[in-house]
């Protein structure tokens, strides 16, 4: 399975200015909540799938074959010995000034990491550090490298999916256009499933320069959603995985949650506002319910199977509201608690949502949205609030200076025991990622 980290527009030419704006932006404020949070081809060789095994940097001695790795769930320590990196790719782009690492587009499952970059995956064996396949998009992607977006493992653990935004050629009078292309791999070997494009329309380009980011945000009710948006556009579909065929098309919906009840997304009314949450039944499309218009600015989280995080602002005087509202019906379950709205709150894949900041740390109930813990710096106990890199099965693991990791119990926030030597920004049972001198490592679990 993936898991959880952390550290986690006018004319043409004004649109171009404004996306390189707002990506500088985006990358400040990420370097300043690290302070408390501290990721050529030639056109005729492209295909959805292609393997090339070669032999990646490693760190650390991997064994020759396939050295045989013990599962730890959740994992308690990590060990530099069978350490290998990972391509490149994984942190172009992604790290800032304080040595952190922000955004990755990386997958794991088992002793797996699927790498996305703007015009190929690449499967990677931890065990051996081996690139064992590369998946491509047919057409030529757009995009830098940090443009892409993670893949997705199916929750079966049978499928790999990943979208690249493509140029597709103009010929005679007819002009180039854009489409998503979602690739399809098999889990470890990376051999091609399949691949489905959706046309993009060709209007997005007239009102918005800026390259279409996209996501994969889910499985559900036999379809895997995906979305594709700009800062004026945007569209959601679900493909059925076992025909392949689009099965339906949401415009104008931006989807950033899904569970097995609701495709949840904003709903960004021709790009001009007001903002209405709208949720969409994963199977068809058909809109479930729809809220009250916002005046702008609102975004969607997942928060686990049963929850959905909304946040923005509403009513005529443009009141901030946080809520966790329930995917099926658009009802509120809780609102955020104060002093949350300017932190993400990630679900460690088990009960609890992590929510983090330069000095605070609040764990939430993913069912309930019950508070169940907090930690602040000044505490009278003398405790205070480390910094934060992923969260996983019940494990919460940050650093509490620059040479000290530590690890929690995400249900009570007590110190798990002295052990841990480093602070993984992305874990599972077998591996924990740890960024070494601006290199991204696969560390074993040991215990």
């Amino acid at each position: 399975m993936t898991c959880c980290g952390l550290i986690i527009s006018g004319s043409v030419a004004s649109l171009r200015v404004e996306r390189e704006f707002m990506r500088a932006r985006r990358f400040c404020f990420v370097a300043l909540l690290a302070i408390g949070l501290s990721a050529c081809n030639s056109p005729a060789d492209r295909g959805p799938a292609d393997g090339v095994p070669s032999a990646s940097s490693s760190k650390g001695s991997a064994e020759k074959g396939k050295p045989e790795r013990v599962p730890h769930d959740p994992p308690e320590s990590f060990t530099a010995r069978g350490a290998v990196a990972l391509p490149p790719e994984a942190t172009a782009g992604r790290t800032n000034l304080l040595g952190d690492v922000r955004d990755l587009a990386v997958a794991l499952h088992r002793t797996s990491a699927y790498v996305a970059s703007a015009g190929r995956m690449q499967t990677l064996d931890l065990t051996t550090g081996k690139v064992v396949a590369v998946a491509r998009p047919r057409a030529e992607a757009l995009g830098e490298d940090d443009d892409a977006t993670a893949p997705l493992v199916s929750a079966d653990g049978s499928l790999v999916v990943t979208p690249f935004v493509t140029r597709q050629p103009g010929a005679g009078t007819q002009a180039p256009s854009m489409e998503l292309e979602v690739v399809a791999t098999m889990p470890e070997t990376g051999k091609a499933a399949w691949s489905t494009p959706i046309k993009i329309p060709r209007a997005w380009a007239q009102r918005d320069s800026s390259t279409p980011e996209a996501h994969v945000v889910g499985f559900a009710r036999g379809n895997v959603i995906v979305t594709v948006y700009t800062g004026y556009n945007a569209m959601t579909a679900g493909i059925d995985i076992a025909t392949h065929q689009v099965r339906w098309t949401a415009q104008n919906i931006r989807t950033r949650a899904v569970t097995a009840e609701a495709a949840v997304g904003v709903d960004i009314l021709d790009g001009f506002g007001p903002d209405q949450l709208a949720g969409l039944d994963p199977a068809t499309g058909k809109e479930k319910w729809r809220t009250e218009k916002y005046i702008g600015d609102t975004t969607v989280e997942s928060a686990g199977p049963s929850l959905v995080r909304v946040r923005g602002y509403a009513g005529d005087e443009g009141t901030r509201f946080d809520r966790l509202l329930k995917p099926g019906t658009g009802k509120v379950q809780a609102d955020v608690p104060k002093g949350l709205d300017s932190l993400s709150c990630p679900f460690d894949q088990a009960k609890t949502l992590v929510c983090t900041s330069q000095s605070l740390l609040v764990a939430l109930d993913s069912t309930s949205g019950k508070e169940l813990w907090r930690l602040e710096d000044g505490q009278a106990d003398g405790r205070f609030a480390p910094k934060v890199t992923a969260c996983w099965h019940g494990r919460i693991y940050a650093r509490a200076s620059s040479t000290t990791a530590v690890a929690l119990d995400a249900r009570t926030g007590k110190d798990r025991p002295a052990g841990l030597d480093v602070a993984p920004v992305l874990v599972n049972e077998y591996q924990g990622l740890v960024l070494v001198d601006g290199e991204l490592l696969a560390y074993p679990t040991e215990g």
